[in-house]
């Protein structure tokens, strides 16, 4: 018995007062049946200690891997009276100091060792990883396991980077923070307002950079909370900028670069490219639109009304009934910067990119039009027509009167019969 003890310390090193009943081994699991040997325990509501027995019931936790194989310890568990007759509870369950925890499946040991896959190598690898231990558990419980350790402390930081996430896209967003020197997350807002960001960045006066995206929503709680700080747009956001630029500069020339591709002959040497060709490729952009264009002017009193609105304390929804817009295009107008807005409403302007093009389209628009007959096949046509017209064969029988507006028809009056006379009635 003692040799048994001594191993059975070397199992649970930190668990005292664990009985054990027996082993099995089935297979590849290795089942140990096990009670506490404790005579009572503390009430958790009151700290009143129970030593009556109310019940008993057997319990089943999976605990680390023994020899290869699983264990699965099916601990008997008592149900004490809570003999305190002010306490709210009526009975309370043993626990098992340093290896159960209230409705849990496995023992604390397994829990850290689940957490520490999770926080290595994720929920779907550390599924995987875990059938190699061999401890079974899913994606969803690494991931469960991982969300129960306590935030990690962050100290103080000086430089803050901020971004949006979604916790369901297209309904719900948050705000994520991180500090960028160590590059972990510190705090996540329940949303992606400016107030929220804003009363964040009051309690915390240490922050002296702020690295974010071209969102208006975080440059006006930056300039409201933090306006010492100094506010840097990230790379990452920059680099996906110039890409969409690009991408979007791309389609819209996608016809020239398909005609270019198929005409172009890849076996023929290039011939190196002259610098005053490609300066004159290269035109330099057309000058923006004046302040009073009616469609900018348009953007910008839309862009002022709804932020004016909204710092009032209206929802979104009563702005978009307000000002006769969808309610996207108000959110759109929240969230986004006003120089995007313009840029954008630039590109929807009717015949912007054809000004360029106006001076050849001119030219080449008379020599489009249709050729006109000679004057002599005009003539011919003009005298076979007249006198098709004027041959009484061919002259068409003159197109009967139409019939009086009347809705009720009538028969002829019969001769003799007097003057306003209508004939027969209908019956």
């Amino acid at each position: 018995m003692g040799d048994e003890q001594w191993f059975w310390d070397l199992v649970w090193p930190d668990v005292d007062g664990v009985v054990v009943d027996g082993v099995e081994v089935v297979e590849d699991t290795v089942r140990i049946d096990v009670h506490a040997g404790q005579r009572a325990v503390m009430c958790p509501a009151c700290g009143t200690a129970a030593s009556r027995v109310h019940s008993t019931y057997t319990r089943r936790l999976a605990d680390r891997p023994i020899g290869g194989r699983r264990v699965v310890l099916r601990l008997t568990v008592r149900r004490f009276f809570c003999d305190n007759a002010v306490c709210k509870r009526r009975t309370v369950a043993e626990q098992v100091e340093h290896l159960t925890t209230p409705y849990g499946r496995r023992t604390q040991a397994v829990a850290r060792m689940v957490q520490a896959i999770g926080l290595a190598v994720g929920g779907r690898a550390g599924a995987r990883l875990a059938g190699y231990l061999p401890v079974r558990v899913s994606r969803d419980v690494i991931v469960r396991e991982v969300r129960r350790l306590p935030d990690p402390p962050s100290g103080q930081v000086t430089v803050l980077g901020n971004d949006e996430f979604a916790f369901r896209k297209g309904a719900t967003y948050g705000t994520v923070l991180i500090d960028v020197e160590t590059r972990r997350p510190i705090d996540l807002p329940p949303d992606r307002t400016a107030d929220a960001v804003a009363a964040w960045l009051a309690d915390h006066p240490e922050i002296k950079v702020i690295c974010r995206d071209r969102c208006s929503t975080f440059s006006q709680a930056a300039a409201r909370a933090a306006p010492d700080a100094i506010q840097v747009a990230d790379r990452w956001h920059l680099l996906h900028s110039l890409a969409r630029a690009v991408e979007r500069t791309a389609h819209q020339h996608r016809a020239c670069l398909r005609k270019d591709a198929e005409t172009g002959d890849l076996d023929e040497p290039t011939e190196p490219s002259d610098p005053a060709a490609l300066a004159a490729l290269i035109e330099p952009p057309e000058p923006a639109d004046p302040p009073d264009g009616q469609l900018l002017a348009r953007v910008r009193q839309w862009h002022t009304d709804i932020h004016e609105l909204r710092e009032r304390g209206w929802t979104i929804s009563a702005i978009a009934r307000r000002l006769g817009r969808d309610r996207k295009t108000v959110r759109h107008y929240l969230t986004t910067d006003l120089d995007q807005i313009l840029a954008s409403a630039r590109e929807r302007r009717p015949n912007g990119h054809i000004n360029r093009f106006k001076p050849y389209l001119q030219q080449r628009f008379p020599a489009a039009r249709p050729t006109p007959p000679p004057s002599s096949a005009r003539s011919a046509n003009a005298a076979t027509a007249a006198a098709a017209l004027s041959s009484p064969s061919t002259s068409r029988p003159s197109a009967p009167a139409p019939p009086p507006p009347n809705h009720r028809s009538r028969s002829p009056a019969p001769a003799g019969s007097p003057p306003g006379s209508c004939g027969t009635r209908r019956a």
